[in-house]
């Protein structure tokens, strides 16, 4: 075998047991984090006080209605993707991203 492709080889090989070493390590890394990531019951957290502080005090009540059923639709969709959704008068301290926002806002 020539020098050059000895040299080509043996860089093709550590660059293979680099990355496969590298994939093993950041798979040890995250295994326990993931562990106790799948513990934890993500939570959103929807408020009704600036939802209907937000509606126009001269809205319809056809308006009203879509609104809320917006709200609760919004609710819905995370409950069924296994979120606990709570209403912010049952919130003591949260932090600023678990809470949803009116879409279009």
């Amino acid at each position: 075998m020539d020098p050059k492709s000895q040299w080509l080889s043996t860089t093709l090989i550590a660059a293979c047991l680099g990355g496969i070493g590298g994939w093993l390590a950041a798979q040890q890394q995250l295994q326990q984090p993931l562990a106790r990531l799948n513990l934890v019951t993500p939570v959103f957290v929807l408020d009704r006080a600036k939802l209907i502080q937000s509606i126009p005090p001269n809205a319809s009540q056809e308006h009203m209605a879509k609104i809320v059923e917006d709200w609760q639709g919004q609710a819905k969709k995370l409950s069924d993707a296994g979120y606990l959704v709570i209403d912010s008068t049952a919130v003591v301290a949260a932090p600023e991203d678990v809470y949803v926002r009116q879409a279009g806002r």
